[in-house]
């Protein structure tokens, strides 16, 4: 949970914003009456309902319903969502399994400026109606056709695919490594080839492609990097927990490399290096993800 919560500061400074803009503003002008409904898949411990709260200030009301299929994710957002919505400048109330949120400045009003249910659910099993759907860092570790289908039961008729931080397929480290080309191609080959897990290192590239043979148009789509470096000796916001995080995958990925293709000799030797670095705050790391914006 701590790397989810660290990781909060690095998306928002990746994201980009004019995929982000075009989000909002279509999901308002696309609004009727009713509240905007909003279902967001794999969403961890709810840093993007957070963020729209902080960010979005939409004028219509919101019904966020968030799924993840680890349970520990849902119960660390449910502990930490209520004091970020408070931050950003909300009254919140709790009733039942349901969040509420005003907005401070303008008051309390009949109809809350979210409505927010954070629970365990396989995306894939879900059917609604909803005005859009969030994904983010979801559709590099997912059978992306797959999942693209399921969410067409999720949407309503010209409702919205959001999809930020879809891996892209560069992973850059700082500074440079004689190895470095090495351990990122075993890195990628892993996503692709060896693990069990679906998904894949050009995941972003793919939605591209793959969406509008879905039904899926596109609206927007922009680079959102993760870009993690050391400024004045230490790391912001607790970020070296994520650069610690993503030695730990590539360590775990390089181990399923058989030795004859990469020796454990030089996997571990670059390791130790990485790590050597990032105690002495001298390491950093620059991922490239995709944000796409798409209406079904």
């Amino acid at each position: 949970m701590e790397y989810l919560a660290a990781k909060r500061t690095v998306d928002d400074r990746a994201l980009d914003r004019h995929v982000w803009d075009r989000f909002v503003s279509t999901l308002e002008a696309d609004a009727d009456g009713d509240p905007i409904r909003i279902l967001e898949v794999g969403a961890g411990i709810a840093t993007m309902v957070a963020r729209l709260a902080t960010w979005g200030r939409l004028d219509r009301p919101l019904s966020y319903r968030a799924v993840d299929l680890d349970a520990t994710c849902i119960d660390a957002g449910r502990r930490l969502l209520p004091d970020w919505l408070e931050r950003a400048g909300y009254d919140v109330e709790r009733r039942g399994e349901r969040l509420y949120a005003w907005d401070r400045t303008a008051g309390r009003h009949a109809h809350p400026q979210f409505e927010i249910t954070l629970e365990v659910a396989d995306a894939t099993t879900i059917t609604d109606a909803a005005d859009a759907v969030v994904g983010a860092a979801v559709f590099d570790i997912v059978d992306l056709e797959t999942m693209l289908v399921a969410l067409r039961d999720c949407l309503r008729p010209g409702g919205l695919l959001y999809a930020p931080c879809t891996f892209a397929g560069t992973t850059t480290f700082v500074p440079r490594h004689p190895l470095d080309d090495r351990i990122e191609r075993h890195y990628h080959r892993h996503m692709d080839d060896v693990r069990e897990q679906p998904g894949g290192s050009r995941a972003g590239q793919q939605l591209i492609e793959t969406a509008p043979e879905l039904g899926y148009e596109h609206l927007a789509v922009g680079g959102a990097d993760w870009v993690i470096l050391p400024r004045d000796g230490e790391y912001r916001h607790n970020e070296g927990v994520v650069l610690e995080h993503l030695l730990e995958t590539i360590d775990d990925a390089l181990a399923d490399v058989p030795e004859s293709v990469l020796e454990s000799s030089v996997r571990n030797r670059w390791l130790e290096h990485r790590r050597r670095q990032l105690e002495r705050t001298e390491f950093g790391m620059i991922v490239h993800h995709l944000d796409v914006l798409a209406r079904l």
